[in-house]
C-alpha cells in the first residue's frame, strides 16, 4: 500500500526491454515495483503484493490484460486497486471494453515517460474508484 515512501506498484509487460524502462523510471520515482512478464504472474503478484497501482500490458503471454483485469476485478482482495492499460492498441472497442471490466485509465505506449510519471503520481493522488 501507498506509504510516504511511494507506491506499490505491479508492472506487468511481457518486453523485457520496455518493462526494464518503465520500473527503472517508476523505482526513481519513489516506488516499489514488482515486474510480472506474462498475465498470469502479474494476477499472482497482485493477489500476493497488495499494489496501490496495476501498470497492465494489453497483450501478453498465458492472459492478456483484459483477461487479468477481469480476474482481479472478480476478486474482493483488489477492491480499490487503480488499474491503467498501457498498450500500442488505440482503438475504440479494446478501450471501451477496458474500461467496462473496471481500468481507471487507458494510456498508450507512445507516452513518455516524464508524462507517465506524472499521470501516475496524478492517478495515485486521485481518491479510490
Amino acid at each position: 500500500m501507498r506509504n510516504d515512501v511511494g507506491a506499490t506498484i505491479v508492472l506487468a509487460e511481457d518486453e523485457s526491454d520496455l518493462r526494464a524502462v518503465y520500473a527503472e523510471c517508476l523505482r526513481r520515482s519513489g516506488h516499489t515495483v514488482w515486474e510480472a512478464a506474462d498475465g498470469a504472474e502479474a494476477a499472482a503478484m497482485v493477489h500476493a503484493h497488495n499494489p496501490d497501482l496495476l501498470l497492465l500490458d494489453l497483450w501478453m503471454p498465458i492472459l492478456n490484460g483484459l483477461e487479468v483485469l477481469e480476474q482481479i476485478r472478480g476478486d474482493r482482495g483488489a477492491v480499490g486497486l487503480k488499474v491503467v492499460m498501457l498498450t500500442h492498441q488505440r482503438d475504440a472497442d479494446t478501450r471501451l471494453e477496458g474500461f467496462a471490466l473496471g481500468a481507471s485509465a487507458y494510456w498508450t505506449k507512445d507516452i513518455s515517460l516524464l508524462e507517465l510519471s506524472s499521470k501516475i503520481e496524478s492517478l495515485l493522488d486521485s481518491p479510490p474508484t
